[in-house]
């Protein structure tokens, strides 16, 4: 059984500027939201031409949050930044069809905001 994990917060490593991400992974991180699942996030970054790999610090509990390596490579360049992922449970052993409800939607945005990063 997969787990299943929700962001609660994205960083760089110490020392890194986020000048130096490239385009694509700047752009990924303004599409991400609190309560996005990892399975959206893998999914914003294909479509932003990203390969995508989570791993884990150390050992998270269920119902904890941990620190978990995320490595971009868009072929070219290969970028690590640090997410904070809350593990909530662990899905049933048969698939069914998410409803609306289960779906972690992005939060209204505000057309005067400027690009945040």
């Amino acid at each position: 059984m997969a787990d299943i994990y929700r962001l609660a917060g994205l960083t760089l490593p110490q020392g890194v500027a986020h000048e130096s991400l490239p385009g694509p992974v700047t752009q990924f991180m303004a599409d991400c939201w609190f309560g996005m699942s990892r399975t959206q996030m893998i999914a914003r970054a294909k479509r932003r031409g990203l390969r995508l790999s989570f791993r884990a610090t150390a050992p998270c509990p269920s119902g904890e949050t941990g620190v978990f390596e995320l490595r971009f490579n868009d072929g070219v360049v290969e970028c690590l930044m640090l997410a904070r992922l809350q593990r909530v449970g662990a899905r049933s052993g048969k698939r069914r069809q998410a409803s609306r409800t289960d779906v972690s939607r992005p939060p209204p945005r505000d057309p005067r905001q400027t690009r945040l990063f």
